[in-house]
This record gives C-alpha cells, structure tokens and sequence, in this order.
C-alpha cells in the first residue's frame, strides 16, 4: 500500500510539474477509451467521443514535448497511447485499401445509400439517376420519383406529410424479391418526422439477407449561421448560434443512442447477413459508429480512398453516410459519389460479396416473427 501511494505522491508532483501535457494524454486516453469500447451512452460520451481528433493531435504533441523534457517514462506511455489510438483515426481517413482477399462469385451485391433532400424533380437530377442505378438503394429524405422509381422491381417507402404538396420519408429499392419487411418513424415532437428505418430481408439468389435503412436523428444544426455572425461581428449572435448549436448536439446524442438501441435490435444476432446503409447524422467518432463497430465492419474504412466526406454544405469536412456490415460479407469496393450536386448529401455506393454462398435453395417463407 505504501509503495502505491508513493507512486501516487510522485504522479502528482509530475502532474504539477507539467499540467498541460499530463492533463492532454489524460484526455487522450478518455477519448481512446470510448471510442475503442463506448458502453457509456451518456449525451457527454458523444461530445468526449467527437472530440477524438483534437485529443490525438494534443496528444502527440504533449508526447513529443514530454520526451524533449527528458520525462522518458510519460513520454513512451504517451507515444504508445497514440499509437493505440491510430486504429481509431482511421475512421476518418481511409488509406489500407489494398488487403481485400480476392473472391470467387458469380454476383457482386451493389449497394447505395443516399439522403437526397427530398428529391426535388429537376432536369439535372432526372438525367443523372441513372448513374446511381445499384441493385439495393436505400433512401433518407426520400420524396416520391417516378425516374427512380422505373429503375427498380421492388420497394418499400415509410413516408410522412411533410407539407401540403409533398410526403418524406425512407424509401428501399431492390432488385431482388423483398419477402418480409418492418419499417417506423419516430416521433419527433417539433419539425417534420423523417428519422425512422426499413429492415427487409431480400431473397438473393439462394440465400437471404438482411438490409436496414435508417436515418437516425437530425438535429438541424447549420454551422453556416454561425459563420455568418462571426463574420459580420455580431458576436453576441454568434454566442448565441454556438448554445443553440450545443443544445442540439445534445439533444441529437441522446435521441441517436435510444434510436440506434432500436435498430441493433433488428440485427444483433441475425441469421442472415446484414448491411446497414443511411444517414447517421454523427461523425465516425460517434457513439453510433462505435457502437456498431463493436459488432459490424464499415465499408468505407475497410476498402475507402482518402476522406469521403458524405456532406455536400457547411461544414463539408465530415462523413456522416455509412454502410456497415455483417462477417458474412467481403466488401470490394466503397466511395462517394462527390460528382453528384442535387442534394446537400453525397450518395455512397459499395459493392459487397458473400463470403460462403448457400448451395441450395432457402425457403421463401422465412420466419420473420422470430426476431420482429
């Protein structure tokens, strides 16, 4: 016992010695530890979990800074915390691209995820659809398209009133047969209800599988506003975006943790290989996106090139469309189509391969009940 209070007594001088650094890898290691196994669900582990890059870079540096001051023993400690801390950072950047095993199919399963902000019927959107032609396209902000539309053999759409003109909501179109299927809304008490999800289990070819479209809570934030205050020196405004956009962030972790519990439900411990495509509305330092780590692989971090930011407005530099998906795949190809303008989100196309395909034929009649 006397000799861990010694060790105490001794970290504590350090600490006074050195506050900021010891106080920066503290705070790497924090953020380290939820992102790598985030059971805390609590709003503040969203906001620890977002802060994640900022924590690695301070990190780093308090390393560097520590061994310069011939601290050997903090500084090695913090050097290994960073390099724990890479898998986690390549989240946000993709660039182990060349390790898929190669594997022999007849199909490749092409899947899209898009949030088209309701799909406004213009002659640009019109003549590019095409190019976004997939064999399972899943949709948030989807608004009814007869171009799209004609693209696909079957669908699912779980939509809303958004206004007097015009529905909104999720919309899943498949190529192949759906044979069973559950879809919601949640409830939203102000502003329009268009955060839900469709779960579909799809005959493809002889096996099932199982997709889910969800589109977790929007908060509504525009970082443009703020912006726009601070430019024109409006300070007190700018005070005042950057509470409002502190509320809603908090409001926004605690409604995706309760939503993403919902959607886990449909897929922990599925029979069938799953994907999970939409807009999570949270960064890939999320409590959403670690959470499903935990249990799924991400497309885009497996096979992705550089950064693939998703969001096509202020403040561009995030990725917040994911597709996820279960052991039973191998993801060959993922990327954001960043060419296509009609929305204020970029689609997100892949192209996945099972694994170990079933020889015979499933029966169609699948028992949906056993999990919905």
């Amino acid at each position: 016992m006397s000799s861990i209070i010694d060790g105490l007594r001794v970290a504590y001088q350090k600490f006074k010695e050195f506050p900021l650094a010891y106080t920066a890898l503290s705070y790497l290691f924090i953020t380290m530890s939820f992102c790598h196994y985030p059971i805390f669900d609590h709003w503040i582990a969203g906001f620890i979990m977002m802060s994640s890059p900022i924590a690695f870079v301070v990190g780093l540096i308090a390393s560097g800074y520590l061994l310069y001051k011939r601290q050997k023993v903090m500084a090695t400690i913090g050097f290994i915390w960073v390099l724990m801390a890479f898998p986690i950072m390549k989240r946000f950047i993709s660039i182990n691209n060349a390790n898929t095993k190669e594997i022999t199919s007849l199909n490749t399963l092409k899947v899209l995820s898009f949030n088209g902000e309701c799909f406004a019927e213009n002659a640009e959107g019109n003549s590019k659809w095409s190019a976004l032609k997939s064999d399972i396209a899943c949709f948030q902000e989807y608004s009814p398209n007869q171009h799209l539309e004609a693209q696909y053999s079957n669908k699912i759409e779980k939509l809303t009133t958004f206004d007097k003109e015009r529905s909104v909501g999720l919309a899943l179109f498949s190529q192949y047969p759906i044979v069973n299927q559950y879809s919601k809304i949640w409830d939203k008490a102000y502003g329009p209800k268009i955060n839900g999800f469709i779960c579909a289990d799809i005959a493809y070819g002889n096996d099932t599988v199982r997709v889910v479209n969800a589109h977790l809570w929007s908060m509504g934030v525009r970082i443009n506003q703020s912006i726009d205050a601070l430019k024109n020196g409006e300070f007190k405004q700018f005070a005042l975006e950057i509470m409002d956009t502190f509320d809603k962030m908090k409001q926004g972790f605690e409604f995706r943790n309760e939503q993403l519990k919902e959607v886990e439900s449909y897929v922990a411990g599925s029979k069938y290989p799953v994907i999970i495509c939409g807009d999570f509305n949270e960064t890939p330092f999320g409590y959403a996106y670690g959470k499903l780590s935990l249990s799924f692989k991400n497309a885009f971090e497996e096979v992705g090139k550089g950064l693939g930011f998703t969001l096509n407005r202020q403040p561009y530099c995030v990725r917040i469309d994911q597709q996820f998906f279960s052991a039973e795949w191998q993801v060959q190809s993922c990327h954001t189509i960043s060419d296509f303008n009609i929305s204020d989100h970029f689609p997100v196309m892949a192209e996945y391969v099972l694994k170990s395909p079933n020889k015979i034929s499933n029966n169609s009649n699948n028992v949906f009940a056993s999990i919905f």
